[in-house]
């Protein structure tokens, strides 16, 4: 009974398949065929495939809108739409559809941009070829193209744009037709409703400026609106909190060239500070709270320093690990006093999880890592990571320092993964050419100097200058990082020949070599410490008639060994142009026949230069350079040990040539024992990082004792001058200086810097 039961609904159901009962049966109707209609730039197969249905399909209207809608979202079509039409059979049916294309350009075209080139308009727009170009995309565009022209002063400017079709080669272009109209400057700038802040105090705080002879007073609206902010912060720093101010009212001058600005201010009162007090730190002694917080009762109330204050005192903590510390000021007013209470709460600590580097095509990531004085496991303090993020950028490897993203470490509580992205730049640079000094005229030069070679900082120098009068060949190679310690092992082997010129009254041969061993110095930060020994063949010559002094009288060659001691201290933020920070340099050499030698010397020198921003990226450099030479017991230092100032490289002063400054009464070979060099340098940049400009002032002299010296007796020259860094070669230097004491009247003097030091 069972089994027939079971046959009989299996036959039901085979039934019901084969007439659709279950909806499955044949459509009525079928796409015999799909038509488009309209496209020009995109193929009817592209069309029909975004559509999403095809022939022989059944028709189904539910199938074919989601397909407008796809080929709508495009951006390629104007319009998109689809028709029914009967087929030749009876149940079928054609899909036609009808398209409308935006035009697709094939190039871009700027007209009657005179002020503006054709370059920078390219840069601020999108629309490029191949686009299919709609009327958001050319309102974006003219948009953008219309804030280049307000920069500029040019507030009225208008775009249009059209498609046209080239008549030769049939292609279509976009042009952007520009009428830049007149360059507004700004004639008034005047402020109603101050009656507590004087109207010169607000125009000497804006960026827009009013026309007059010494500038144009372009009219930018970038600029006025960051002024708005600008005006508010100053009352808000003077304890104005309330004030507010209205949208700028702009009045034209008939002829669209003028512009008076009149900004209206709602003042507020005045409010001051009353009693501050914190709560929360639990890090540190108050005192060293209280030494952040600079606002004092009794003074106006100013917001700006309030942020201020927050960030130093939360920079407390997050150097101390707590990165997510918060400092809340409650403030609690009474009248016009604000009570202040500094809330502050510190977080979890933090610890570095793990430091990610990347960017790094050439340098070994070991070379990187071991710069950094922040490692994983530390507590994170703010403080390591700049000076990591220093040290990796005075390697001089890099277009500037890491940049430094932070994420919170995956499964650990509190702590971070510092992410530190370096852009790798050509460091090394091959000089061949001619160059030109006062001291040897034309010269030719050869030269490859690899700061980096193989990715691990070794240093590798070969350098080969020659003239009529000069051979000099200069192989050097220094490691940073010998046996895997911070020990530098710096190598170098020369040979130099300097014929009789001007400034030089003898021959002069010299071959040698030295080995320089350095490292950190463990109880001064930024300073390092090194010994070097020279061994040196000296060769003199050929002496002028005029010369009577003792070297004429020496058995030559004679042999110099020597031994040196080294420490510098660099705590600029720059190897290239610092702005802020010091370098300090104490050396100190003896020669002596106690080291197998021919020639007893000692020599003592030092250097301090200072750092400072000023205005704008002006920095000021202060440097101050002494040194004393001697002999041993009552044997003279040899005459070519003796310091002669001039020029611009060792022992320079601007304004003066090689050689040239000597001690007051002494003939012009003869130098000193003991001299002094001050210079005075403003630097600012001219077309960064490439080109900066310099002003700059010397002062010196050079005396035969440290007891004859006298600081305000000196020789003094002042200039201008230029360096340039040029790719693969190095830097370009240019000083034009006027030598004030110069022996027969005061004069010019060029002096010209070609490559860099090794």
């Amino acid at each position: 009974m069972k089994l027939k039961a079971l046959g009989l609904l299996a036959g039901l159901l085979v039934a019901a398949l084969a007439t659709g009962a279950f909806g499955a049966g044949r459509p009525t109707t079928f796409i015999q065929k799909i038509q488009v209609k309209g496209n020009k730039k995109v193929s009817r197969s592209q069309i029909v495939r975004i559509l999403g249905v095809k022939p022989g399909e059944g028709y189904d209207e539910e199938r074919i809108r989601p397909g407008l809608k796809r080929l709508y979202e495009t951006h390629q079509f104007r319009d998109v739409k689809a028709f029914r039409e009967d087929g030749t059979a009876a149940d079928s049916v054609n899909v036609v559809i009808q398209v409308q294309e935006y035009p697709r350009i094939d190039a871009v075209r700027f007209d009657n941009n005179d002020h503006v080139g054709d370059d920078d308009l390219q840069k601020a727009i999108k629309v490029s070829k191949g686009t299919f170009v709609r009327p958001s995309l050319t309102a974006r565009d003219k948009e953008a193209i219309q804030d280049i022209y307000k920069e500029k002063g040019y507030y009225r400017a208008t775009v249009t744009d059209t498609v046209v079709v080239e008549p030769k080669s049939k292609e279509q272009t976009l042009v952007y037709k520009v009428k830049e109209g007149a360059k507004v400057h700004v004639k008034h700038v005047d402020f109603v409703g101050n009656q507590l802040v004087n109207s010169d105090i607000l125009r000497h705080s804006m960026k827009t400026k009013t026309d007059n002879w010494l500038r144009g007073g372009d009219f930018n609206p970038k600029d006025l609106q960051e002024d708005r902010e600008r005006i508010i912060s100053l009352y808000k720093s003077e304890g104005y909190l309330d004030v507010s101010m209205n949208e700028p009212e702009l009045e034209f001058t008939p002829d669209g060239k003028g512009l008076d600005i009149y900004l209206t201010l709602v003042e507020g009162r005045q409010y001051f500070v009353g009693k501050i007090d914190w709560k929360g730190n639990t890090l540190f002694p108050d005192t060293t709270i209280a030494q952040r917080v600079t606002l004092k009762k009794g003074q106006p109330f100013n917001d700006v320093m309030l942020s201020k204050i927050q960030f130093d005192i939360a920079n407390l903590y997050g150097d101390r690990g707590y990165i997510y510390a918060t400092v809340t000021p409650v403030k609690k007013i009474t009248g016009d006093v604000i009570d202040l209470t500094f809330d502050i709460e510190p977080g979890s600590l933090a610890h570095v999880h793990e430091i990610n580097i990347s960017g790094n095509t050439k340098t070994w990531e070991e070379v990187i890592r071991r710069q950094l004085v922040l490692y994983p496991g530390d507590v994170f303090a703010s403080t390591r990571l700049r000076r990591s993020l220093r040290e990796v950028f005075n390697l001089g490897f890099f277009a500037g320092p890491p940049e430094v993203s932070v994420n919170q470490a995956p499964g650990e509580q509190g702590d971070i993964d510092l992410n530190l992205k370096v852009t790798e730049k050509s460091a090394g640079q091959f000089r061949v050419g001619a160059g030109f000094s006062q001291l040897n005229r034309v010269s030719g030069f050869i030269g490859l100097t690899e700061p980096n070679f193989l990715g691990r900082a070794y240093r590798v120098g070969v350098n080969w200058e020659f003239s009529q009068t000069r051979q000099d060949v200069n192989l050097q190679f220094t490691n940073p990082w010998f046996m895997g310690t911070p020990t530098e092992l710096g190598l170098q082997v020369y040979a130099a020949n300097q014929d009789r010129v001007s400034q030089q009254f003898y021959s002069d041969r010299r071959t040698g070599f030295s080995v320089r061993v350095g490292r950190p110095f463990p109880w001064m930060d930024y300073t390092t410490v090194s010994v070097r020994y020279s061994l040196e063949k000296v060769q003199l010559s050929d002496f002028i008639d005029s010369y009577q002094g003792s070297l004429r009288n020496e058995h030559w060659p004679q042999t110099t060994s020597s031994i040196g001691l080294t420490m510098l201290r660099n705590s600029t933020d720059s190897p290239f142009h610092p702005t802020t920070g010091t370098r300090t340099t104490i050396s100190t050499r003896w020669t002596g026949a106690w080291l197998g030698g021919d020639v007893g010397v000692q020599r003592y020198e030092g250097e301090f230069a200072w750092y400072q921003l000023l205005a704008w990226k002006f920095v000021l450099m202060l440097d101050q350079q002494l040194g004393k030479v001697d002999g041993y017991g009552e044997k003279a230092a040899p005459d070519y040990e003796l310091f002669r100032l001039g020029g611009n490289r060792r022992y320079g002063l601007r304004g003066y040539d090689f050689y040239q400054v000597v001690p007051r009464g002494n003939d012009t070979f003869t130098g000193g024992r003991f001299y002094s060099i001050t210079i005075a340098q403003v630097e600012w940049p001219l077309v960064p990082p490439s080109v900066y400009m310099h002003t700059f002032f010397d002062f010196g002299n050079t005396w035969n004792s440290f007891a004859a010296a006298d600081f305000g007796d000196g020789v003094r020259g002042a200039g201008l001058g230029i360096t340039i860094e040029l790719p693969m070669i190095g830097l370009l230097g240019f000083d034009y200086a006027y030598g004030f004491d110069r022996v027969g009247g005061g004069g010019w003097e060029p002096h010209i810097t070609f490559g860099s030091g090794f």
